[in-house]
């Protein structure tokens, strides 16, 4: 079986070249997404779907990658680097105007029998809200 955090990079890698079917062999079919924006999906329909939307609106890459885990080797933290660019405008956020930034954020990876079922997604979005509004 396949350490935890080596799936946590795969992720992260297959999440940086938009490949989504790599994305969806990593995950347990009911996985669950706590989104920066509050929101939860479940599923891997859902969760790519998701994705999909957030990187065409915000169209990140994930480096400086420094990864944790705690001792029983069922969670895992990323805390990476998020460069992007906001193209097109998300509601709650400022209008988009092809603003660039980078912001630091952290996933947090729950991994059971080899597959992630759940994600949390965190990065201080007052900090990146003034960040897209220049």
């Amino acid at each position: 079986m396949t350490d935890a955090q080596t799936i946590a990079s795969r992720f992260i890698e297959a999440l940086n070249q938009r490949d989504f079917e790599a994305l969806a062999r990593l995950v347990n079919e009911d996985v669950e997404l706590d989104s920066l924006t509050g929101q939860r999906t479940v599923g891997v329909g859902p969760l790519r779907a998701w994705l999909m939307n957030y990187l065409r609106r915000f169209d990140e890459q994930f480096g400086d990658v420094v990864l944790m885990r705690d001792a029983f080797g069922q969670r895992v933290a990323a805390d990476f680097t998020a460069r992007g660019t906001y193209r097109e405008t998300m509601e709650g956020f400022p209008p988009a105007t092809g603003q660039s930034y980078s912001i630091p954020s952290v996933l947090v990876f729950e991994i059971e029998d080899g597959a992630i079922t759940r994600l949390s997604h965190y990065r201080n979005i007052r900090v990146f809200e003034r960040a897209l509004a220049g």
